[in-house]
């Protein structure tokens, strides 16, 4: 009974540790199960965090880089020769401010008298015509400040545009003309130039005949009588470039008053007057000429019969 009774303990004593590990080894590995289920997601979350993060990192600092930007100016150009849509209101303001930082002070004063053309109807040929002018252009009303000579320059820009204007007209003439002709259509194109300021003129004209402004004034008639006579197909180099050039300027002068006080329906008395002018002119020129061959005649008759005197009295004799 005793063998017996140890040997069922025995057994008893086997089982329960059986039991104990089987035990344990579920739990352990429900446990581990539990920890994989439970963990692995925010793993997952973590990893990927950490991973976006670390490339999010790497495109800021590679927009950073030297070369990024140089890209950048390249993906600009090549924008610009594809023809895609770039800012063009950018583009023109950086323009425009290129402009106006290249821009000299002539070319400044230039497109204010230009501009000022405009209100000479309304201010005369005045200084207040000048800041009209620059108030258009966007600046100060005070920038007619920088025009020393006030409305004079106003004055003498408008005829050294109308002067280039008939440079321009005659260059792109080909058809050949008399020079009467040519000259008599030449001036009236020029004296047609102030019929949209003849109100205001007799103005312009007493601000010309200021001290300061005669000098520019005779620079820009001298310069349009020796255009008009170098089209004309004047190439003289003596007396009569002189001559000529003067003779037109009274002409050109002359027309110019009679025009200011024209009021004939457009200016007919004007342009008879300049017909008998320039056939006058052309008249003097032909009759100095005829003076001028009657007098080279006379002289070579003269020495002709003083040559033809000497022979006959034998002074050309040599002993």
């Amino acid at each position: 009974m005793a063998i017996l009774r140890g040997a069922l303990r025995t057994i008893w004593f086997v089982r329960g540790i059986c039991s104990v590990r089987a035990i344990g080894s579920g739990t352990l590995q429900g446990t581990r199960s539990r920890l994989q289920v439970i963990h692995h997601p925010a793993l997952l979350h973590l990893q990927a965090a950490s991973f976006f993060s670390s490339s999010s990192t790497h495109k800021r600092h590679q927009a950073h880089t030297p070369e990024n930007f140089a890209d950048h100016g390249s993906e600009q150009e090549a924008a610009e020769a594809s023809g895609r849509p770039i800012n063009r209101a950018e583009k023109e303001e950086e323009e425009q401010e290129q402009e106006e930082v290249y821009e000299t002070e002539e070319e400044l004063k230039k497109r204010i008298l230009t501009a000022a053309l405009e209100f000479i109807p309304e201010h005369g040929w005045s200084v207040e015509a000048i800041a009209a002018g620059a108030e258009t252009l966007g600046l100060s009303p005070a920038s007619a400040g920088i025009f020393t000579k006030g409305a004079g320059e106003l004055v003498l820009h408008f005829v050294s545009k109308c002067n280039a204007q008939l440079v321009q007209l005659l260059e792109e003439q080909q058809r050949p003309k008399e020079k009467a002709e040519f000259l008599r259509d030449a001036l009236q194109t020029r004296l047609r130039m102030l019929a949209p300021y003849m109100d205001s003129w007799p103005q312009a004209l007493s601000t010309l005949l200021l001290p300061q402004n005669v000098p520019g004034s005779l620079k820009c008639l001298s310069t349009l009588v020796d255009d008009l006579w170098y089209y004309a197909g004047d190439r003289s180099t003596d007396m009569r470039w002189y001559s000529r050039r003067l003779t037109l300027t009274a002409v050109y002068s002359a027309t110019e008053l009679v025009m200011v006080q024209d009021s004939s329906p457009d200016f007919q008395d004007t342009w008879a007057f300049l017909d008998s002018r320039i056939q006058d002119m052309m008249d003097v020129a032909c009759m100095a000429q005829r003076v001028r061959s009657t007098g080279e005649s006379a002289v070579q008759g003269i020495m002709g019969a003083a040559i033809t005197l000497k022979n006959l009295t034998g002074l050309n004799q040599r002993w």
